[in-house]
């Protein structure tokens, strides 16, 4: 049954939304997509960005603590992957990366117009089933 999986919404944007997005500056992108953000309790969070907190977190209290931390830090360190992650923004409600399928829906559906206009390069809505989902590795 799909109600017991909880979902997020990832998004994938040019290189100046994401700078805009990531440096809080102004363009009519920005201001929309965090608009739509906030209008839903959510907030956009650079998935590079998190990648990086996470290590960083991971240091500051012991990497043997953090099962990802190794992934983590190459993904940061590879310049294509870095490139890719810097365009890739998700929509955390507070500090929860997932929410159920209801808000998930409703961002979703206001989202798809600004991916066939252009204004957004892409719109996924993921669920958190791991049969869906490639998972992270063993160590």
């Amino acid at each position: 049954m799909s109600d017991q999986w909880l979902y997020q919404i990832r998004i994938r944007v040019d290189e100046e939304t994401s700078s805009n997005l990531r440096h809080d500056k102004s363009s009519s992108a920005a201001k929309l997509l965090n608009s739509l953000a906030e209008k839903h309790g959510t907030q956009l969070v650079c998935t590079y960005d998190a990648f990086v907190g996470y290590c960083n977190e991971a240091e500051k209290n012991g990497v043997e603590d953090y099962p990802l931390y190794n992934w983590t830090k190459q993904t940061i360190e590879n310049p294509e992957k870095k490139e890719k992650h810097l365009k890739s923004f998700a929509f955390y409600r507070n500090n929860d990366q997932v929410y159920e399928k209801v808000l998930a829906d409703k961002i979703y559906s206001q989202l798809l117009p600004l991916a066939e206009n252009g204004t957004i390069d892409e719109v996924k809505l993921i669920d958190s089933n791991p049969a869906n989902n490639p998972q992270p590795p063993s160590s």
